[in-house]
């Protein structure tokens, strides 16, 4: 949640992590979603940040821009008091430890999303994870401890507090991840923090980005379509094809290549393999087996992380459609393979 914070405000930015959470759907057989809420506020002098229930008696709701606009005009405190009866809770007197004005002030959740998804979703979880062992904690701090040493970080968030804040979502979620073989999903900002915190460390492998090239408006897919195509035999071997183009693609781009092509050119190329021997689709190989549209924007370079593999850097977005001859095949043997899983995620999400 902590990595989600700043796009779980509602609108365009909610919307952002609602397409992630559909793509992650397609690509994982569970999606783990924090429960409750968080507190997060940093500025100036001082940072705050607090995870509790939601209240039972209030609205599930995001925040709104404009709530946190307000939020972000006033400034902030933390006080204490101590508990005289254990368990009650205390009632002073109090004592201020920490006030700053305020940089940011968001309050997080991603319950809301529970009433959308549909009944028999099965696969996305809400819930906590456990806590971290001390050899994943000691490497969380590890990086937490040299954030100010780093120029690139400092001149994309100049506040210290704010920028200790995105430093330890980032390496919190990463480690939580690490240690429980979860991939984590962030949203742009975090990304952002993770490219100038993490270039350098060989520590993170970006996953999930060839599906929203190959089909920028898959994130756009209503609950009940990606049930479906989640059911289909072929699905699992779709994800291990998908996941061979990226590996093939960061290759290229960490050699100077432009990722974007890369994923085009591998993905073309698993297609050509997997439809060579099929009936009619030889005479088209020669006359644009793919038809390229390249887009922009997509912005899910951070929909999967995880330890592994030098970091590189975000994606812009593309889409590859099949030609009109080999549409026409997949659709009459959409059963035949994860060529035809293909072929249904990208006409369902263009309807």
């Amino acid at each position: 949640m902590a990595s989600n914070a700043h796009a779980l405000v509602s609108g365009g930015p909610v919307n952002s992590v609602r397409s992630r959470l559909k793509i992650s759907s397609l690509l994982y057989d569970q999606v783990l979603v924090e429960a409750g809420q968080m507190t997060i506020q940093a500025g100036p002098q001082a940072a705050s940040t607090w995870r509790h229930g939601h209240n039972p008696q209030s609205e599930l709701k995001w925040q709104s821009p404009l709530a946190r606009k307000r939020t972000q005009e006033a400034s902030f405190s933390v006080s204490i008091a101590r508990e005289t009866t254990p368990g009650i809770p205390a009632t002073g007197p109090y004592h201020q430890v920490l006030a700053s004005q305020t940089s940011i002030s968001w309050f997080p959740t991603l319950e809301p999303f529970q009433k959308e998804l549909p009944a028999d979703c099965d696969w996305i979880i809400f819930g906590s994870t456990n806590q971290l062992p001390p050899e994943f904690k000691n490497l969380a701090d590890r990086w937490k401890r040299y954030d100010d040493r780093n120029g690139a970080l400092t001149r994309l968030v100049s506040e210290h507090f704010v920028r200790s804040q995105l430093v330890e979502h980032i390496s919190t979620d990463l480690a939580v991840g690490a240690a429980e073989g979860w991939d984590v999903s962030v949203d742009r900002l975090h990304g952002r923090v993770i490219s100038a915190r993490f270039a350098n460390d060989a520590a993170v492998d970006i996953r999930g980005i060839a599906l929203p090239i190959l089909v920028p408006r898959v994130g756009h897919l209503g609950w009940d379509d990606i049930a479906d195509i989640r059911r289909l035999k072929e699905m699992e071997r779709l994800r291990a094809v998908l996941r061979e183009v990226e590996i093939e693609a960061f290759e290229i781009s960490n050699g100077g290549g432009d990722l974007e092509q890369a994923v085009r050119r591998a993905y073309d190329r698993k297609l050509r393999d997997a439809v060579k021997n099929v009936e009619g689709v030889r005479s088209a190989v020669g006359h644009g087996l793919v038809e390229f549209i390249v887009g922009t924007g997509t912005g899910y370079a951070t929909l999967g992380l995880a330890f592994a593999a030098p970091l590189v850097g975000a994606a812009a977005g593309a889409t590859v459609m099949g030609g009109l001859q080999v549409r026409k095949i997949i659709r009459a043997r959409r059963e035949r393979g994860w060529v035809g899983v293909m072929g249904r995620i990208s006409d369902t999400a263009s309807t």
